[in-house]
């Protein structure tokens, strides 16, 4: 039996599948609020599935993140639209989706139960197994980190709105992220940034050698290269200057980013490691190196889902959606 996992997300479509084979997994920068990629969602999530699927999949589980997106008018409508495009992609499948409830239903309705519902599956496979019992889920990703207390059971928030509000929800990542959300003044050009977004968090990480320029997966802020000229560039505009007028100090200002991004990950764990009494971390996401260093500023025990589950941490809810759809196949 071949299952799939989809994790529709706003900026990326992430996609694992689970076969006799073994496990594939695809990440795929495919922005939703372009239009003309909405009206290709179906056939993009078709091509990617069956090119990982190596063929057509028995069953399907989705999760979403992208019904908010400004190309839907509500996220209702984005639902909607979304659980639509995963049927057409997949007409002759069984189609499995996760609500906030962490129920596996046929259909996504009423539809707000399953918006922004991709952490639930991640949680929900931990929970599951039985091994991991009072723990902080945080799941760094391009956009947003997650930060998920569960003592036996999940006691997040089911809105973003309601994790916005209770220090859940962290809406920051490690790559989309305005640089000037993260750094208000740097000590090292002795100027606050200016509040346009020239340039994001992975123009920052990678001056800093944390990624490389293939790990720059998003769209840039000007729209050029993710090479270090480029953003080194970009990161100068944010005291409306050229690099050359600051040269290398451009690349500390840089480490000043990476700084204040941990402290602020550090600070959110220690919020709701005090408000839960949870002293470990599952850390998963394509910022999971980040998390670890937070973390361990928080005094906390951070193990890595990769360390647990091999090389799925970028994917983990769309891994999860596929692990709990063949659980309830078999």
């Amino acid at each position: 039996m071949t299952v799939v996992g989809i994790d529709v997300g706003g900026a990326n479509l992430k996609v694992v599948a689970l076969s006799d084979s073994g496990v594939e997994r695809r990440t795929v920068y495919f922005p939703l609020w372009i239009e003309e990629n909405c009206r290709e969602l179906g056939r993009k999530l078709r091509s990617v599935g069956k090119e990982v699927a190596d063929g057509e999949p028995d069953a399907v589980c989705t999760v979403m993140t992208a019904e908010i997106c400004d190309t839907f008018r509500s996220r209702k409508e984005g639902v909607s639209f979304i659980e639509k495009a995963v049927k057409s992609a997949f007409p002759d499948a069984e189609h499995i989706f996760v609500s906030c409830n962490g129920s596996l239903k046929s259909e996504a309705k009423p539809e707000l139960e399953f918006a922004a519902a991709n952490w639930v599956a991640s949680a929900k496979l931990l929970t599951e197994l039985g091994n991991f019992r009072d723990f902080l889920f945080v799941d760094m990703g391009t956009t947003t980190t997650d930060i998920i207390p569960v003592k036996c059971r999940i006691l997040a928030a089911k809105t973003d709105y309601e994790r916005l509000r209770r220090g859940e929800l962290l809406y920051t990542g490690m790559l989309r992220t305005p640089v000037f959300h993260v750094l208000k003044y740097s000590r090292t050009l002795k100027a606050p940034l200016v509040p346009e977004f020239y340039a994001c968090v992975g123009d920052a990480l990678l001056l800093t050698g944390d990624i490389e320029e293939e790990d720059y997966i998003c769209g840039t802020p000007d729209g050029r290269g993710a090479g270090r000229k480029e953003c080194m560039q970009r990161i100068a505009r944010q005291f409306c200057c050229d690099v050359s007028e600051f040269g290398n100090s451009v690349v500390d200002v840089a480490f000043e980013v990476r700084n204040e991004l941990i402290k602020l990950v550090s600070e959110h764990l220690s919020w709701q490691a005090s408000k839960w009494q949870i002293e470990d971390v599952f850390a998963c996401g394509k910022g999971d190196f980040l998390i670890k260093e937070a973390a361990s500023s928080a005094g906390l025990k951070c193990r890595l889902i990769r360390d647990e589950f091999g090389n799925v941490s970028e994917v983990f809810p769309a891994y999860a959606c596929a692990v709990l759809a063949k659980l309830k196949f078999e």
